[in-house]
C-alpha cells in the first residue's frame, strides 16, 4: 500500500474538480494569516468545526499540496468506504465511545500521521470532536495534543512540531453563495513547549496545550457564550459587532432579540439595515434585476437536475447542518453527467456557435442560479426597507448606537 504522503496523479486530478465544486458554493473564500503557518516544521492544523464536511473542503482548497485529515472512526467500518476515504487522505480517529478495539488502533493512526508530517504533509484535525453550526466553541478534545506529542517523540524526528489554530467564519451556514473566511493564528511550538516543561505530567501538558489552543482559536472567530443568551448576542453581533455583543447587558440583549424576531417576520436581511438605501438607487437595481430574470430562469432550467436533487436530499436530512454538504455532493457527482447530457442535446440540435454558447451557460448555470437567488433575496429586503418599516429602522439605529456606546465604555474601563 502506497504511503499517503506520496504523490498520486488520480488524487491530484480529483482535487481540481473538488476544489472547483467547493469554491462554486461561496461568493468568496478569504484566506488570512497564512504567513503564520510555519515552513520549517511539522504542522497540525486545528480549526473550529461548524459546517460538517464543508469545513474540511474549505481548508483543503486553500492549499495546492495534499492535506491529511482525521475523521471519526465509525464511518470507516465498510471496507469500500474505508478505501475511498484513504484515497482522499482521510484517516480514522477513534473515540472512547467507538469501543476499546478501535481505541487501541489509535496509536497506529498517530504513527502514520507522524510519518506523513515528517515528509512535509500537513495534518488537519477538528479538535472539538463534532460539528455545530454556531458561533461558539465546544470543549476541545485531547486528540490534537496527543497526536502532536506522538509526532514530537518520534526518535527519528528532525523537525519541530507546531499546532496552528485556524478560525472558520461563515456568514451563513446554510445559504449558498455567501462568503467564508479562513484565519490562521499564531502557532503553538509543541517541541519548544515540551523542552521548556520537562517535569510536567502528561495530563497537565494536555490541559495547558488545549487551553492555549482554545484561546487562540476563539480570537480568530466570533466566539459567543454557549448559553441562554446566545441567540440574543448573535442578533446583537449582526446589529453592532462581536465586542458589543459580549459586553452588552440583559436589557440591550432582550431588545436585540425582539428586533431580530420582528426583522425575520418582515423578511428583512440584517445587511439591509447597514446600508444607505436611496429609493432611486433601489429602483434602478430592481429594474436591472427584472432585466436579468430571463437569464436566471434559463439557469434554473439548465441546473434543474442539480437543484431538484439537492432539494429532495436536504428535505430528508435529520441534521440540517449537512445541507451545504449535500449541495456539494450533488454538484461534485452529478455536474459531469448533466453537462454531458446538455452537451449532446446542444451539439445535436444547434449550430456549433450557438451550441458552444449554450454549453457554457449550462456549465455556469448552478452558480448563476444561486448567486441570483442570494442577490435577489437581498434586493427584495432592500426594497421593503427603503419603502417601509421606518419603525424597525429606528429601532435598529437606537440599539446599534447604545451597543457601540457600551463597547466604548467597556474599552475605557479595561
Amino acid at each position: 500500500m502506497a504511503a499517503l504522503y506520496e504523490k498520486d496523479w488520480k488524487y491530484s486530478w480529483a482535487r481540481v474538480w473538488c476544489d472547483s465544486a467547493t469554491r462554486s458554493l461561496f461568493s468568496a473564500i478569504r484566506s488570512e494569516g497564512k504567513e503564520n503557518v510555519p515552513r520549517d516544521g511539522s504542522v497540525l492544523l486545528a480549526p473550529n468545526h461548524c459546517n460538517t464536511l464543508m469545513d474540511a473542503l474549505v481548508i483543503l482548497q486553500d492549499w495546492k499540496e495534499a492535506t491529511l485529515f482525521g475523521a471519526r472512526a465509525d464511518i470507516f467500518r465498510k471496507p469500500a468506504v474505508r478505501k475511498i476515504l484513504r484515497f482522499l487522505r482521510i484517516l480514522p480517529i477513534p473515540r472512547a465511545r467507538d469501543g476499546a478495539r478501535e481505541v487501541t488502533r489509535n496509536r497506529a493512526t498517530m504513527e502514520e500521521v507522524a510519518e506523513c508530517l515528517e515528509h512535509g504533509m500537513r495534518f488537519c484535525m477538528f479538535c472539538e470532536g463534532t460539528h455545530r453550526p454556531k458561533h461558539t466553541l465546544l470543549p476541545l478534545k485531547k486528540g490534537i495534543a496527543r497526536t502532536a506529542l506522538v509526532a514530537n517523540a518520534r526518535p527519528d524526528g528532525r523537525k519541530p512540531v507546531y499546532i496552528v489554530p485556524v478560525g472558520l467564519e461563515y456568514q451563513d451556514y446554510y445559504r449558498l453563495r455567501t462568503p467564508v473566511a479562513i484565519r490562521y493564528g499564531e502557532p503553538i511550538n509543541v517541541t519548544q513547549f515540551v523542552q521548556e516543561h520537562p517535569g510536567l505530567g502528561e495530563g497537565k501538558v494536555y490541559r495547558t496545550l488545549l487551553s492555549l489552543l482554545r484561546e487562540r482559536i476563539a480570537a480568530l472567530i466570533t466566539c459567543l457564550p454557549d448559553d441562554g443568551t446566545y441567540e440574543a448576542r448573535w442578533a446583537l453581533t449582526r446589529i453592532a459587532d462581536p465586542e458589543a455583543a459580549l459586553t452588552a447587558d440583559g436589557d440591550l440583549l432582550h431588545e436585540a432579540e425582539a428586533f431580530d424576531r420582528r426583522r425575520k417576520a418582515a423578511g428583512l436581511s440584517s445587511w439591509s439595515f447597514l446600508k444607505d438605501l436611496p429609493k432611486a438607487r433601489v429602483l434602478a437595481r430592481a429594474s436591472a434585476g427584472i432585466l436579468l430574470l430571463p437569464l436566471l430562469l434559463a439557469a434554473a432550467v439548465l441546473a434543474a437536475p442539480l437543484w431538484i436533487s439537492s432539494a429532495v436530499l436536504v428535505r430528508r436530512l435529520k441534521d440540517k447542518a449537512f445541507s451545504r454538504t449535500v449541495h456539494f455532493g450533488v454538484r461534485f457527482a452529478l455536474t459531469p453527467l448533466v453537462l454531458l447530457g446538455w452537451g449532446l442535446v446542444f451539439f445535436l440540435c444547434l449550430p456549433a456557435g450557438a451550441a458552444a454558447a449554450a454549453f457554457l451557460l449550462a456549465a455556469a448555470s448552478h452558480t448563476l442560479l444561486y448567486e441570483g437567488l442570494e442577490r435577489g433575496r437581498i434586493l427584495l429586503s432592500d426594497i421593503r426597507l427603503a419603502f417601509g418599516h421606518a419603525d424597525l429602522r429606528e429601532t435598529f439605529s437606537r440599539i446599534r448606537t447604545n451597543a457601540l456606546k457600551t463597547t466604548s465604555k467597556e474599552t475605557i474601563i479595561t
